[in-house]
């Protein structure tokens, strides 16, 4: 089985939450009020993935702890 590369692949809603460490609400909220949240693509009528390699760069642009309690 060849591998997808990282651009090329999707993940559902399910594993964005794990990698987040954040609920379902907290994710369709940051979809209403964040505009620099990835975007899902839909896949069929029922179906929706986002693109790993733009909710890694997102996590990526997160500011870091430290940086707040200074």
């Amino acid at each position: 089985m060849a591998k997808i590369p990282l651009e090329h692949r999707l993940t559902p809603k399910q594993k964005l939450m794990e990698l987040l460490s954040w609920s379902e609400s907290s994710i369709d909220r940051r979809l209403r009020e964040d505009l620099d949240f990835p975007r899902p693509v839909r896949l069929g009528p029922r179906t929706v993935r986002w693109r790993l390699a733009e909710v890694l760069a997102y996590i990526d642009s997160l500011p870091l702890a430290e940086e707040e309690w200074r």
